[in-house]
């Protein structure tokens, strides 16, 4: 790299972090500007300090790195994002590229395919893990899609009553309390908690409610409790 790249690293477990930081100042073109604990952080980080890349965790107390990705990508286009994240499902790569992100690798990636990333998205390109190039496949003709006019509705992975439904499981109701509650029939709320798995690729209910406490944001699901 010719150009001396400028990191800011967006993780909140600083062990993490800091290991991630020797690695890549160990790069004579790469020079880590700063650590932020969460997406707060790295708003109130950017208004003053300049980076070229961040790397973005995703599940960051106070905002997470969906919501902080897609508000870096309107007040500061001219940052890179590449997420850096254990989450390895189709979903959330698709809703951090749609967000802004650039780039998707996993945090077990090798420090060779760290600094491919960092090129290739310093070049304009994206760059995802390997192996999950179809994702990427598929977000570049989303993207197309829209250009041509074809608009997609980014923010609503789940419909309205999918998302109403997955409320209720969080909060631990059974098929027939839903049910009741929304004047549906059993065999209904099955079909849509068999919707809601298949669109986020998970296998159980239990998997469900881990995924979606963890990401309220991402699918649209803040007020849930």
């Amino acid at each position: 790299m010719k150009k001396k790249v400028h990191i800011l690293i967006a993780d909140d477990h600083a062990m993490f972090a800091g290991g991630l930081k020797m690695i890549l100042d160990a790069h004579d073109g790469i020079s880590t500007c700063g650590i932020a604990l969460n997406g707060t952080n790295v708003l109130e980080f950017l208004q003053t300090n300049h980076a070229d890349i961040i790397l973005m965790d995703i599940n960051m107390p106070v905002l997470n790195g969906y919501e902080t990705t897609r508000r870096v990508t309107k007040e500061f286009p001219d940052v890179h994002i590449i997420a850096l994240s254990m989450i390895s499902d189709k979903a959330s790569m698709l809703r951090m590229l749609e967000a802004g992100a650039r780039g998707y690798i996993f945090k077990n990636a090798g420090e060779e395919e760290l600094l491919e990333a960092i090129q290739t998205v310093m070049q304009d390109g994206y760059y995802v893990s390997n192996g999950m190039q179809h994702v990427l496949q598929e977000f570049e003709r989303s993207r197309k899609d829209i250009e041509k006019g074809y608009k997609r509705d980014t923010q609503q992975l789940l419909s309205r009553r999918e998302i109403e439904i997955l409320k209720l499981i969080i909060e631990g109701h059974t098929n027939t309390e839903i049910a009741e509650q929304l004047f549906l029939s059993n065999r209904t709320v099955d079909t849509h908690r068999k919707n809601i798995l298949a669109k986020l690729e998970l296998k159980n209910t239990a998997a469900l409610v881990k995924y979606a406490v963890e990401n309220k944001a991402f699918l649209g699901i803040d007020g849930a409790s």
